[in-house]
């Protein structure tokens, strides 16, 4: 693995220009390389690919193989939940490392590889962990069931100096509910995808515009 020294950073640079992470999680690996391949030629500069694809390192391997650049897009791993998926994901080439819950194990594992890790977090006092164990964003995760951006906008109440990355499904066009609410970032899945290429990138640039506060 020929990882540039400053990955990290890296990373951290493509999300504040292009703040949405295109999430793939999917039963069909053929359809997860479909998915990641759209994302990856319109203008995502994170990918994230789930543990729950099957043979999810390996395709994190293949993207990695077939990408054109070094990165951006950035090629990631998601539902890193412990010890083991953490170095799966490292040992596959992941340049950044997502978490739906708060782990001390993953940490360490990202922090040795150097790479950006985001970790998920819903109270308050796990928000705090996260970001004390040295999240680089914490991914505030489910949002929509627990009161969308109502629910970020109180916790943003006392810790709005901690970056959160919105997550837990919702649509395209309720990302501004969401930046107004105090998130920098956000992750996004199946709603990125149209009924065809086409469709797919225009929802894409929609998403980007909307992550920007280019449009409402």
């Amino acid at each position: 693995m020929n990882e540039p020294k400053d990955t990290r950073s890296l990373v951290a640079t493509s999300l504040a220009a292009a703040p949405v992470v295109g999430v793939v999680r999917t039963s069909s690996r053929d359809e997860a390389l479909r998915q990641a391949g759209l994302f990856m030629a319109n203008g995502i500069e994170l990918i994230e690919v789930t543990f729950t694809v099957p043979d999810a390192p390996d395709l994190v391997r293949q993207l990695i193989a077939e990408r054109s650049t070094t990165g951006p897009p950035w090629i990631g791993m998601g539902t890193v939940t412990d010890l083991s998926r953490a170095e799966a994901a490292v040992e596959a080439g992941a340049e950044f490392l997502v978490s739906p819950n708060v782990s001390s194990v993953v940490t360490a594992v990202a922090r040795r590889a150097g790479l950006y890790l985001v970790l998920g977090a819903l109270t308050c006092t796990e928000i705090v962990e996260a970001r004390d164990l040295g999240a680089d964003i914490v991914k505030v995760y489910p949002l929509p069931p627990v009161g969308g951006p109502a629910y970020l906008a109180a916790i943003r109440g006392p810790l709005g100096d901690i970056p959160m990355l919105a997550a837990g499904g919702f649509s395209v066009d309720e990302i501004p509910d969401y930046r107004v609410a105090g998130a920098s970032a956000f992750g996004i899945g199946a709603p990125l995808l149209g009924d065809d290429e086409e469709g797919t990138r225009q929802r894409i640039a929609h998403a980007l515009r909307l992550a920007k506060g280019q449009e409402s």
